[in-house]
């Protein structure tokens, strides 16, 4: 049966899977084949892991993937180098086996001698082995890392990408990586700002050697009505297809995992609702704004991502509520730090030349987020609630 799948998108599953091997295509013969290294750089809940894992498997018959998570390390991992390189040939051990090639002795063997804890390895041995190792496999190696933000806020990690532009730099005279994926929402080129350095510093790239990841990962409104046609195909609900689709992108302007939660709320939260008895009367223009109005309610962990990164950085909260509250017309320029961020992490876009808000369900979380903060915080609001209690 087709579905709707908080976790990823809304989508029949086969009609979203058309979608993505056709986008794993492209990454496969613009990015992969031709060795660049990239990085799939995305806001929260945007898609990034599930195609990351699609790719691993669309790529595993001519590569050996070596798929690692960074979320799975613990900050005492990255503690120093000795540490780092033991736990990062540990999983490297761990995505040999998971894609097969564990098997290979000449593969492991200089690999399991770096994860002995009476042993204090650099970081230069861990790259003189891994150069081997690929020497030595069958196939190239792919190396695709997610969730990098988990490892970005230490130093160990920017001597790693460090070590792996070196090696990119001297690929054609020693054998290195094929191919290098990572994944996560800031982007190299920011990773330096989660370690609050010297300002003249912190955009200075360890890793400026990679390619640009242009895939589009949102949808269309064509795209939300194909899905829609498909569980219409199943469901039967006499949804005008073409208007819902229009009104769900109309709020979300693509973004995959709000076009997932409306259509998740409309077919399983509202026929709850009282006036939702029939369960086809929930698909209409009506019931995406009524779906809305519910997940802007909701502690979505979207919107918590959204509130944490406004606190960290007040210059990005004070120019956004610079755009809702007073109009302002900022001109786009991505190398502002501000709007650079506020782009990265998915909040804004470019429109017309300027600065804009990225959908309609941002906009109104966030002038939520702001009146809340100014009623709780002005002095007329405190005097209110005295004078009720009283």
């Amino acid at each position: 049966m087709r579905h709707f799948n908080t976790e990823g998108v809304c989508r029949p599953e086969e009609h979203y899977m058309v979608r993505l091997d056709d986008r794993l295509a492209w990454i496969k013969a613009e990015l992969v084949d031709k060795r660049k290294y990239f990085v799939v750089n995305r806001g929260r809940q945007y898609g990034k892991t599930t195609t990351l894992n699609a790719l691993e498997r669309y790529l595993k018959e001519e590569y050996i993937v070596l798929a690692l998570d960074f979320q799975l390390m613990g900050a005492e991992d990255f503690a120093d180098e000795a540490t780092f390189v033991r736990v990062f040939a540990s999983a490297v051990l761990e995505g040999l086996a998971l894609a097969g090639a564990d098997g290979r002795e000449d593969l492991r063997k200089p690999l399991e001698e770096l994860t002995d804890k009476a042993v204090n390895s650099s970081l230069n041995e861990l790259f003189v082995r891994l150069s081997g190792m690929c020497r030595a496999a069958p196939k190239p190696i792919v190396l695709m890392i997610d969730e990098i933000d988990s490892a970005s806020n230490n130093q160990v990690f920017l001597d790693f990408l460090a070590q792996i532009r070196g090696y990119y730099l001297k690929r054609d005279k020693m054998p290195a990586f094929h191919s290098v994926i990572l994944a996560g929402v800031y982007d190299i080129k920011n990773l330096k700002l989660r370690l609050r350095p010297e300002k003249e510093h912190q955009y200075n790239s360890p890793w400026n050697i990679a390619a640009k990841f242009k895939v589009d990962m949102s949808f269309s409104a064509a795209q939300i009505a194909d899905m829609l046609g498909g569980y219409e195909a199943d469901h039967h609900t006499g949804m005008d297809i073409g208007a819902v689709a229009e009104e769900i992108y109309a709020y979300t302007s693509g973004y995959p995992v709000l076009v997932s939660a409306i259509c998740k709320c409309i077919s399983e939260e509202l026929p709850r609702e009282e006036g939702h008895e029939d369960s086809a009367a929930p698909w209409s223009k009506r019931s995406v704004e009524q779906a809305v109005a519910i997940l802007l309610k909701e502690n979505m962990p979207l919107f918590e991502s959204m509130a944490k990164q406004l606190d960290l950085y007040p210059e990005l909260r004070s120019m956004i509520e610079d755009i809702l509250y007073r109009g302002k017309r900022i001109p786009f320029s991505p190398e502002e730090k501000s709007i650079n961020l506020g782009v990265m992490f998915g909040f804004l876009k470019e429109e017309d030349g300027h600065v804009a808000v990225a959908n309609r369900i941002f906009e109104m979380c966030l002038l939520n987020l702001f009146m809340a903060k100014e009623a709780i915080t002005s002095d007329v609001f405190s005097q209110g609630e005295t004078d009720r209690i009283g």
